[in-house]
């Protein structure tokens, strides 16, 4: 197997991948590193505004100085039989702590393939994302890093009428 599929099939190498792109793509976002906060990637150098490939949800701007935490999913799933929307991982304690911030999610829908092409964005306020979560915590067991994480369907955030599904261009 090249070391190109590993990445590709590491969530963490599509996850820093999409990460770097967003921050040297969106003028507004300065990268974070974990050192300096492993609850959020990025955050607002300026005033951040939505447009038609960076739609925002339950805000109208997102003002300097805040945190942002990307997240992204595949489009589509395995659930053993078949296939499903891809999910959100998220980590509780770096929920809360985002949650505290007053920060925002900026969530990325990719097709798992080289150069990882993205179908949808959408910021999205943690408050509102709290809400999406309310039921879906549950432990994780073992030597992780977190204890409590949730899982969130991409469809949950951002309608699938939206989404090309075939990730012909980047949004």
């Amino acid at each position: 197997m090249s070391s190109r599929t590993s990445e590709l099939e590491s969530p963490k190498a599509s996850g820093d991948a999409l990460e770097a792109e967003l921050v040297q793509t969106i003028d507004a976002l300065e990268y974070v590193g974990d050192r300096t906060a492993t609850w959020h990637d990025a955050r607002t150098t300026t005033l951040l505004e939505p447009d038609l490939s960076l739609p925002f949800y339950g805000i109208v701007v997102v003002e300097a100085d805040v945190p942002v935490e990307i997240k992204g999913c595949q489009i589509e799933t395995s659930n053993g039989a078949g296939s499903t929307h891809g999910r959100f991982y998220v980590k509780r304690e770096a929920h809360r702590q985002l949650l505290e911030a007053a920060g925002m999610y900026l969530f990325v829908v990719y097709v798992p393939r080289p150069g990882l092409p993205q179908v949808a964005r959408a910021v999205v306020p943690a408050t509102i994302v709290d809400e999406l979560l309310s039921d879906r915590w549950y432990d994780v067991g073992g030597s992780r890093s977190e204890n409590e994480v949730a899982k969130l369907a991409w469809s949950h955030v951002i309608d699938p009428t939206t989404v090309d599904p075939v990730g012909g261009g980047r949004p």
